[in-house]
């Protein structure tokens, strides 16, 4: 079931975070407007105390996505099942870290957290596409 098929064209608008618990400093967020401008940042400085990230999302957009790369995010979230994602899937602890994704495609949204868990084939699918996308120092 591709999110391409038929005449309409649904424009995924997702933002994916990674966040540790102890420090900032190497949180990660990805972020893909409708539009298919794409903003990545990562902290390389402390935070104020319960603060993530210590400025704004960037003014300017990493880049741009083609039609053929917003396409390719539309298939991870519907192909990969996403949207059939329980929104929570949480292990006890205090350190390590939690990743976030919010998704918007068409009439569809959904949030999902993973925290200190092994994360879902179907959550794995867009956090990876993201990264790529992304580039360095996102995807290796």
């Amino acid at each position: 079931m591709s999110a391409g098929s038929g005449a309409g064209f649904a424009r995924p608008a997702i933002e994916f975070r990674r966040i540790q618990a102890i420090s900032c400093r190497g949180n990660q967020r990805i972020r893909v407007t409708p539009a298919g401008a794409l903003f990545a940042y990562v902290e390389t400085r402390d935070c104020p105390r319960g603060e993530h990230w210590s400025a704004p999302w960037p003014e300017q957009p990493l880049r741009r996505l083609d039609r053929g790369q917003q396409q390719e995010l539309a298939d991870a979230l519907v192909d990969g099942g996403f949207f059939a994602l329980p929104e929570q899937i949480l292990t006890a602890g205090r350190d390590g870290f939690r990743d976030e994704i919010d998704a918007t495609l068409g009439d569809l949204r959904h949030s999902v957290i993973i925290e200190r868990s092994a994360a879902p084939p179907a959550f794995v699918r867009v956090r990876a596409a993201l990264m790529a996308l992304a580039g360095p120092p996102f995807s290796a």
